[in-house]
């Protein structure tokens, strides 16, 4: 069993205390520190130390549960002395789901056999010596050794970041500059040509003059990578602090962009919108979809469009076992050829925790109508 030292106790830190007690049988929380140390005794029996009371502990390894991941492991390294390969930046939930993926590719991992599927041994070889991850790839260490850099706009009182030389805000509740760094290249991370969550590819690729949707758009980069070529594009998107951003990375462009607030599935009701409803006499060539695993409902409220219309589309499919399979049968039965991404990814959605199924999955399914 690992012995563990938390450093960092917001609100991430206490998700993943509460995550490893409840569901790891491989993790032992032996001590939580924090700079910010306020004198407490225990959580939940679990001694609250001073940073420099940590060396006292006979641990294997210290998780920093903060974004403040570049100055802690200094802090530890130069100061302390602990050996950086101890020291692990760690996400809520993936410790959790990082036991289970060793235990379900435990031979794998050991070397004891290989993956017929060659991409599947790829991710398998990196995580036999490093942390698993979403994306369990080298790229993802060149984002975290390098984060992007974001700027503040005083008038506007958001920070953004350059995306192909254009300002992206972000939410406001990344409202410091580490904040927001992490944000912004972890949604340059999500597109990077290596990822398999990148939406554009040979197969889908938006061409001048069309027209289309983007379904769950939060920061926009995906309407931002199309903007030059498109005629029109539809942001959807239900948050109002994304919407904010949204309106003013898209000011120079709204000529060709309609933001409409709406949560997009299989009825009407509540800020709940249909496809078919909502876009009923609208010509359009392409659709982009990452909803947090409401994808396949969203389609069945998109039956007559996607029959009427030569459509291209890109939908997430990783956030639920069955979502691939389910999306691909549906489209295919409606007419497209459907393919996946190159790679796989682990969902971390907090649904997770419950159940027994993680796994690697396809991110991006992409179809596009048969001629």
């Amino acid at each position: 069993m690992r012995k563990v030292i938390i450093f960092g106790f917001g609100k991430r830190g206490k998700k993943i205390v509460e995550a490893c007690v409840k569901y790891s049988s491989s993790v032992r929380i032996i001590a939580i520190t924090d700079n910010a140390y306020d004198n407490r005794e225990n959580y939940d029996n679990i001694p609250f130390v001073p940073v420099n009371k940590i060396e006292k502990y006979n641990f294997d390894e210290i998780w920093i549960c903060t974004i403040y991941y570049r100055e802690i492991w200094k802090q530890l390294v130069q100061k302390l002395n602990i050996e950086p390969s101890r020291i692990k930046y760690m996400e809520y939930p993936m410790p959790v789901l990082d036991e289970r993926i060793r235990n379900k590719y435990f031979d794998e991992i050991s070397g004891k056999s290989r993956c017929e599927c060659l991409e599947m041994q790829e991710v398998i070889d990196y995580i036999s010596h490093k942390a698993v991850r979403m994306y369990c790839y080298s790229f993802y260490d060149k984002y975290m050794r390098n984060p992007e850099p974001v700027y503040f706009d005083e008038d506007k009182g958001l920070f953004y970041g350059l995306y192909q030389s254009k300002k992206m805000y972000l939410s406001k509740k990344y409202n410091s500059e580490e904040k927001a760094k992490i944000y912004f290249s972890y949604v340059c991370m999500e597109q990077d040509l290596e990822s398999p969550h990148r939406y554009l590819s040979e197969m889908f690729e938006v061409e001048k003059g069309e027209s289309g949707i983007d379904i769950g758009a939060a920061e926009g980069i995906f309407a931002l990578q199309v903007i030059d070529k498109v005629n029109h594009i539809y942001l959807i998107e239900p948050d109002d602090d994304w919407l904010q951003a949204l309106q003013m990375t898209f000011e120079p462009y709204m000529d060709k962009v309609t933001i409409i607030k709406a949560f997009v599935s299989n009825g009407m009701k509540d800020n709940t919108v249909q496809l078919d409803r909502l876009f009923e006499n609208k010509r359009l060539d392409f659709i982009k979809m990452d909803i947090e695993g409401e994808e396949f409902n969203a389609l069945e409220g998109a039956v007559h469009m996607l029959e009427k219309n030569q459509m291209k589309l890109a939908v997430c499919t990783y956030h639920h076992a069955l979502d691939y399979t389910k999306i691909r049968d549906f489209l295919t039965d409606r007419g497209y050829n459907c393919q996946h991404s190159q790679g796989y990814v682990i969902c971390q959605g907090e649904w997770e925790l419950e159940k027994d199924e993680t796994d690697f999955r396809r991110a991006v399914l992409l179809a596009e109508k048969c001629k």
